[in-house]
């Protein structure tokens, strides 16, 4: 069984800076492009060359090799050029899929996600955040209800097999991504009904947002992707306790089924794998925040704690 630092590495994968010996973070960061906005001297993305090499990339970018940098270039006179930004990223991911240049990126979904940090208004598609590495922003909600004896216990889903990521694995009650223009809190009240049909006035009275996690994660197979890309991202977190009474059942096909679960029956899930990293990452952060991992019963306490709230490579906040 793992460690609950192994289980929190698998999530938060990427190398830190070390005083000692830097070779492990220098040897992962040394072939990285950056990529760039117009007017923004701060990178907002890791690009691995092999995405830089297949990308049919169009007029509207500009690569300078030497520096290993993406520009996405901003044209003054071609409406309001904020909107051109928007338009070039979309007409390159569409170039994309008719050049099939990445088999693995999916259809095109009517969802863009935004670029954290920018200085305007800007969102990618959310199939392709990966390829640019830019933040990726979710929402997630921990269900839980307490037995008459107090013990509590967890709605827990495990995710379909026939999906293309993290089949099987399990998962939150509710999550999400937050999508471009929305809130996280409106993300969750949107996804509580979809996924778990969970009433919307009872989410709004009755959830507690319990701050975020962050980590930098560099892709593997079951992430359905492209293998190797980087993932830096904040998961804005809530909680919600619900009576005994409420039974989840799968409302879409995502799901197979929802468990409830012990605290002792999710740590061995943990600990076994069972658990899609960042889902387990969230529970971890849960177990912290309701004294089931303290620093009497955890030795890898402080460094547990200091890694769910990594420091993210990329500016979270515009004005920062």
């Amino acid at each position: 069984m793992r460690t609950n630092l192994e289980i929190l590495q698998e999530c938060d994968n990427f190398p830190y800076p070390n005083l000692t010996n830097n070779t492990a973070y220098t040897k992962a960061i040394e072939p990285l492009w950056l990529f760039f906005l117009p007017d923004d001297l701060e990178p907002h993305g890791f690009l691995i060359q092999s995405v830089v090499d297949r990308m049919p990339w169009t007029p509207s970018f500009r690569l300078i090799p030497e520096s290993k940098q993406v520009h996405l270039l901003k044209y003054p006179g071609r409406k309001e050029w904020q909107t051109a930004c928007n338009e070039a990223i979309d007409e390159l991911l569409d170039l994309t899929r008719a050049k099939k240049a990445f088999p693995r990126l999916g259809k095109k979904r009517d969802e863009k996600f935004p670029i954290v940090g920018a200085k305007f208004d800007i969102g990618i598609e959310r199939s392709a955040m990966s390829l640019f590495g830019i933040i990726g922003q979710g929402a997630h909600m921990t269900v839980y209800t307490r037995t008459s004896l107090g013990e509590m216990k967890f709605w827990i889903p495990r995710r379909n097999a026939n999906k293309s990521t993290y089949p099987n694995m399990l998962d939150q009650a509710v999550a999400g991504g937050v999508a471009q223009g929305e809130t996280p809190f409106e993300c969750i009240v949107r996804e509580a009904g979809e996924e778990a049909a969970l009433d919307e006035e009872v989410v709004r009275r009755d959830v507690v947002a319990a701050g975020t996690v962050t980590w930098f994660n560099v892709s593997d197979e079951k992430a359905g992707g492209e293998v190797g890309l980087m993932n830096p991202g904040v998961l804005y977190v809530y909680d919600l306790e619900v009576g005994r009474e409420v039974v989840f059942k799968p409302v879409d096909d995502d799901i197979q089924a929802f468990h409830l679960m012990s605290v002792d029956e999710v740590r061995d899930a943990m600990r076994n794998g069972e658990f899609k990293p960042s889902c387990a990452v969230v529970m971890m952060d849960f177990f912290v925040r309701h004294g089931f991992i303290t620093a009497e019963n955890e030795v890898d306490y402080v460094e547990i704690v200091s890694r769910l709230h990594r420091k993210l490579p990329f500016r979270t906040s515009p004005g920062f």
